[in-house]
């Protein structure tokens, strides 16, 4: 008898564990909701070029990053898995994106107090949101300015291919290499394009 009352204290003190982590899950989700929809906004103030607005956006959403780490400290199993991870993606890919814009350089991932792993994913996401800009900037005439954000998506995309690690390590990485690589190639094309085009224009000109 003196097992099972020992064993019914362990199971007590197992329900106790999972209830606070069900309830630290249920607080969590509406931190990333929110941080979701903060990081969205910021990308989209970027491409705008309301880079004030998107730097309000993205300081709300680091106060929102301070909370859900203090919030998950003793629940690393959900902090670390696609649960939290893919919107500490999304934040990071808004916060590199801001930094590049604006001050031509990249934060680190404690700067802005995200995982590596986090880090990575949303750097190579990155790439994608450099498109819009090379796509903008030609459609405006701006070559040099297309020239220049296609130059760092070419940094990006040669430092991440050489990351090769399995799903179980870095989840999405192949994929979302394969995509970095396939944006890359489409923007080459188009601004060398663009480049010959603006030769060929100012050829004509002088003659």
């Amino acid at each position: 008898m003196a097992e099972v009352d020992r064993l019914r204290d362990v199971v007590e003190e197992i329900r106790g564990e999972l209830d606070a982590l069900d309830e630290a899950r249920d607080e969590a989700q509406v931190i990333l909701r929110d941080l979701h929809k903060l990081s969205s906004e910021a990308v989209y103030e970027i491409h705008r070029g309301d880079l004030e607005a998107a730097r309000d956006k993205l300081d709300k959403a680091a106060e929102l990053v301070s909370k859900l780490h203090d919030l998950l400290g003793d629940f690393p199993e959900l902090l670390r898995t696609g649960f939290a991870e893919n919107h500490l993606q999304e934040y990071a890919e808004a916060e590199i994106l801001y930094r590049i814009v604006k001050e031509r350089r990249v934060p680190t991932p404690d700067e802005i107090n995200v995982s590596p792993r986090a880090y990575l994913l949303g750097l190579l996401d990155v790439v994608g949101e450099l498109r819009r800009i090379v796509v903008d900037a030609l459609r405006e005439g701006e070559l040099d300015r297309a020239e220049e954000f296609l130059s760092i998506m070419e940094e990006i995309y040669s430092l991440t291919m050489t990351f090769d690690y399995p799903r179980a390590v870095v989840p999405n990485l192949k994929r979302k290499q394969d995509v970095a690589r396939s944006l890359l190639e489409k923007t080459r094309s188009e601004v060398t394009i663009a480049g010959k085009t603006e030769e060929l224009r100012r050829t004509l000109e002088k003659e």
